[in-house]
Formats: structure tokens, sequence, C-alpha cells
């Protein structure tokens, strides 16, 4: 990823106490680095501020996490050892106008250049990268990256951000979310911590009128507010496995890491239109087959179903409490995905997740909604 040139992107260094024991054993050969890092500017300098091995995504083995810098910007890049030969995995490039030391004076609630009184240069910290936190997600046993960015627009000036990133996508974009927030305006600091307990990142921390919680659902993180409920998938369970022409029992777990809700909508729509049908009489749960009338968010009307939909119907949803839906479906090819939302009422007005703020690229489905894809 490369951020506008205009921008002016600060980080910092690891929260877990990194240090440089890794040693230059763990990098890749200097032709990987520079070919991966750099691409076909092959003439330009490339300067290794830090690496660190951890785990960083579902194989066991310890990937190689390394930070560099080049001409006007600093880059994360991760990558692993497997029987001895090197890969590439990704890569985030941060692009600024200038590069040099900043630091946050606590007084003026500025950023100020220079480097702060008594304070030396960690591991893993170069001009612009100044902050790192490494931290495990809900239902994942390897670690997703989080950074403080120091982004720089007018009327602003400089002010940091955080910004998230599991296995290289981005996961939380604080510049969109609390660029406008009035304690990131009047503080130009967006200060967070990892919550081990809730595996979640809250802004803010030491502020209780102004703290907020960002939570994990599976695809991107999520503000906690009052009366949202986020759902976020626990378990997929297909039974026997899904073979085109032979009908499979699936069933979806979710768990409400949000707020309590009221009326709940969850809804799942069926795009690669496999058969689709429901087992027993339960009112809380409606499958809408191919041709039924279903309403459309952006026509403002109804319209007639093109893929199988099911509306699972909660009148009620509390923080912590797991909700299960189970159909029965017979693929027609061999890629089988559901496309999964929710919609909620508060404040009498109705909500939906995803949105188009979402930074986890959902997909559009037939009834012009957001919505994240379930792979099967």
């Amino acid at each position: 990823m490369s951020l506008p040139v205009r921008s002016f992107l600060l980080f910092g260094l690891f929260s877990l106490l990194i240090t440089m024991g890794c040693g230059d054993s763990h990098l890749p050969p200097d032709t990987l680095l520079k070919s991966s890092i750099l691409g076909n500017d092959s003439e330009a300098k490339l300067r290794i501020l830090g690496n660190k091995q951890i785990n960083l995504d579902e194989d066991p083995d310890l990937e190689t996490l390394v930070l560099s810098q080049s001409k006007q910007s600093e880059t994360l890049a991760a990558f692993s050892k497997r029987k001895g030969e090197w890969t590439f995995l990704w890569k985030i490039t941060f692009n600024m106008q200038t590069l040099g030391d900043y630091y946050y004076d606590g007084k003026s609630l500025n950023w100020v250049a220079g480097t702060a009184p008594g304070s030396e240069k960690s591991a893993m910290e170069g001009d612009c990268i100044k902050r790192i936190v490494l931290a495990e997600l809900p239902g994942d046993q390897f670690n997703s990256v989080f950074v403080e960015i120091l982004s720089e627009e007018p009327p602003l000036g400089l002010f940091s951000i955080p910004m998230g990133y599991r296995k290289g996508k981005k996961i939380l974009d604080g510049l969109a979310l609390l660029k406008d927030h009035e304690n990131t305006i009047k503080k130009k600091k967006v200060p967070f911590e990892y919550v081990p307990k809730e595996k979640s990142i809250r802004v803010f921390p030491n502020e209780v009128s102004y703290s907020i919680e960002f939570v994990y659902n599976g695809w991107e993180m999520i503000p906690q507010i009052n009366g949202q409920p986020i759902p976020s998938l626990l378990e997929t369970k297909i039974e026997p496995p899904l073979e085109i022409g032979k009908e499979s029992k699936v069933t979806l777990t979710f768990k409400n890491r949000g707020g309590s809700s009221g009326l709940t909508y969850l809804s799942f729509s069926f795009p690669n239109s496999p058969d689709v049908h429901l087992e027993g009489n339960n009112p809380y749960f409606k499958l809408y087959s191919i041709a039924s009338p279903v309403y459309h968010n952006i026509q403002k009307k109804k319209v007639s179903s093109e893929v199988p939909l099911i509306e699972q119907t909660k009148e009620g949803w509390g923080t912590n409490f797991k909700s299960s839906i189970s159909f029965y479906l017979t693929p027609v090819s061999k890629t089988t995905k559901v496309l999964f939302r929710v919609s909620y009422r508060a404040y009498r007005e109705d909500f939906h997740l995803p949105d188009q703020f979402s930074v986890a690229n959902p997909e559009i489905d037939q009834q012009g909604f957001y919505a994240y894809p379930i792979s099967l």
C-alpha cells in the first residue's frame, strides 16, 4: 500500500519489548529484499532499519518483519523461509514529503521536529516509523500489525492516527474514522493500546469521555457504539463437505462483540445460486427463493430476488451472546460463498454493517447493500 505523498506518516516502536536480537541471519538475501521492496527501481538505495521474527499468519513457522528506508519512503515488509527458501509475503509502504525526527510535545499538544529530550532511537524505529504494536485478534493464533501514523493535512497540521493490518491487508483506518474527531483536532494525537482480555484496540485509553474500543469481526475493526451489534464469525460447520450436486448442512455461528441491540436482522444471500432450504418452521428465519419480492436499497422499491436469500430476525441480542443459523445447500459450482450483512435499528434510524466506510472491500449484494463475503 502506498499512501499519498502529501501525507507525512509517523509510526512507532514495538510495544512488546522488541529488540534486534534476531540478527542478519534472519534477513532474506539482499536481492530479494531490493526486488520485493523497491520493485523496478534497482538504482535506489535501501537501508535496513530493523527486523523481527514473529508469527504473522496461520503457518506456525515464524515470519520475518523488516523495516526499511529508501528515498522518501519507509516500508514494512514480511518474508517467510520454508525449507531454506525465502518468499516475499506482503509490504506496506509509506511515502512522505520529508524524512526526519519528530516527537510529541505534551505541553504544546503538538508534534515538533527533533528528538524528545533524553530519548534514543529503539530497535525497529526509523525517521517516520516510531511505534508498532503486534497483537493477536480474536480467533487468531498469530499477530496483526498496528501502527501509529502522523499525517499532515491542512488545517490540522501534524496529527497521529492508528492503522491496523492483518496479513498485510488493512483492517483499521484511523485516518478515515478519527481525523475529524474533536479530541484529534484538539490534541493532534490519538494514542492507542491493545486490550489483551478482549483482544481489541482502544484509542484515547486514558480519557473516559473520548475512549473508543475497536473490535475485530472477522473482516475489519469496528468501533463499539451503544446499541450497535457487531456479529463476529466464530465457526463454520459443513457436514458433509461440499460437493457439486450433493446436499450439505451449513451452520454459521456468530458472537455479538458489540453492544446490546434491539431489533436486528442478519441477511445471507447466495450469489452462486445454489439450491438452499431451511429445515422446520422457525418464525425467526425466512427464506426468500428466486423471484421472491425483496427490498432494493438503491432503487428504494421491491424487486424480484435473483438468488436465494435467508433473513434471520433477532428481537434483542446481548453483548457476548452467540447466535447460529443452519441451512441446507446444494452447490452448483466449485466456488460457493455467502454474502453476509447485518441491519439494526437504533435511535429511530436504520444502520448497516458493513457500509460505505468499510476497509474490508465488501461486495454489493442483490439488494444493493454492502456485504461481507463468506467462502464455504
